[in-house]
């Protein structure tokens, strides 16, 4: 189908209806007719409104790419950034057309021309994006599928799948450059071409035997050997897991030793939260003093441990006598924002805005900090001269 072809007295009948002038307007007046074959691509093209930070990605020919599961949703994703992807409607008609132009010159100036365009498709939604939080809990999932224990225990009959990093990049709903950090920060280690997280007790065993060997060697604790460290382990660990394992627990100096070795010193809030989970995981819930006593018992001489680096992996309830402590690591928790409170309420009615905070901040943005969260999704009250939060709907 198509419209009855305009000419030029025709458009200046219709400005004259419209109450305007050709003084007003600028002289290029574009018809629109509809194809042949219109309508027959409208599920086949999508619209996305763009903000201005994506259209100079696009202008500047870097890539946009739709990631996540089928059951996940979709988010946008640039190098760097993540976006919601949520279908928008609108009463306005959105014309697909092709061609168009948006023509230069001053308003009437020139004799009147026409020019045809054609429409394709009518559309009444189209995407909007919005930009959000790297999605990451489909990380863990899928790491914790198959940990690597060790070389005897790799074998590929193993049950679980193993993730390269495309496979990672098609199924987690973040940015490559998201990703790369958040395989940093959940301890990911990159095997024979796959990325894995090592089996808890393994990876406890290969920091032990890192702090044997500095004991046995009498280095001191912040001039550690790296090369010398990783080619004695290597004997009997793969040298992948040895080298990684030693960036993850230690920390460079800045010096060398005179045989051009770089000295590291100990992460040793690290090291004190990984020695502090060996105790809590299977204790289920621990009396606080005691565990304070076993913990500081449990880490090499010289370093000290404190509450602080617990947090995010550990529970400590002060409202019972004796005190306890128990393992409650915030990677367990859901990514949904009402469950997640309402299994935290459920788990504990009070808590200070210090308690809690490690638990929600991977929810919170720029523009919805803790404290709003807070605000929104909890009560606030005050007992000698404390806050605390708990839930809203509670009596």
């Amino acid at each position: 189908m198509s419209c009855i072809n305009r000419s030029v007295d025709d458009v200046k009948k219709l400005i004259h209806h419209a109450k305007l002038t050709n003084e007003e307007l600028l002289p290029v007046t574009q018809t629109l007719e509809f194809t042949r074959d219109f309508g027959e691509d409208q599920t086949k093209t999508l619209l996305f409104e763009v903000n201005s930070e994506l259209l100079e990605t696009l202008k500047k020919g870097d890539r946009l790419t739709l990631r996540g599961d089928a059951e996940a949703g979709a988010v946008l994703c640039t190098k760097n950034k993540t976006y919601e992807v949520r279908e928008a409607e609108t009463s306005n008609s959105l014309a697909l057309l092709p061609e168009f132009s948006f023509p230069d010159g001053i308003p009437g100036d020139g004799e009147r021309s026409l020019v045809n365009r054609q429409v394709h498709a009518i559309h009444h939604t189209y995407l909007e994006v919005r930009p959000c939080k790297p999605r990451l809990q489909k990380l863990r999932q899928l790491l914790s599928e198959r940990p690597f224990s060790g070389l005897e225990n790799n074998d590929q009959e193993m049950e679980g799948e193993r993730y390269c990093l495309n496979d990672l990049l098609d199924r987690v709903q973040c940015s490559e450059e998201e990703l790369d950090q958040a395989l940093q920060d959940v301890e990911a280690y990159h095997l024979y071409g796959f990325w894995q997280i090592l089996d808890f007790d393994y990876r406890f065993k290969i920091v032990s035997d890192i702090l044997n060997l500095i004991e046995t060697n009498k280095w001191p604790l912040d001039s550690v050997p790296r090369i010398a460290t990783i080619r004695v382990l290597s004997e009997t660990e793969p040298r992948a897991v040895v080298s990684q394992c030693f960036e993850y627990y230690l920390k460079p100096t800045g010096n060398i030793t005179d045989e051009g070795d770089e000295l590291y010193t100990l992460n040793d809030d690290k090291i004190c939260r990984l020695c502090a989970e060996v105790l809590l995981k299977p204790a289920g819930k621990f009396n606080l003093s005691e565990f304070l006593t076993i913990w500081q018992q449990s880490v090499p001489e010289g370093l000290t441990t404190n509450l602080s680096q617990l947090e995010g992996i550990a529970l400590v309830d002060r409202s019972c006598t004796p005190e306890i402590i128990s393992h409650f690591p915030a990677s367990n928790l859901t990514e949904d924002i009402h469950d997640r409170f309402s299994f935290l309420f459920e788990t504990k009615d009070k808590w200070t805005f210090d308690e809690i905070r490690p638990y929600i901040e991977d929810l919170a943005t720029n523009a919805t900090p803790v404290s709003a969260l807070l605000t929104k999704y909890a009560r606030a009250s005050t007992k000698d001269g404390i806050k605390y939060y708990t839930g809203r709907h509670v009596k």
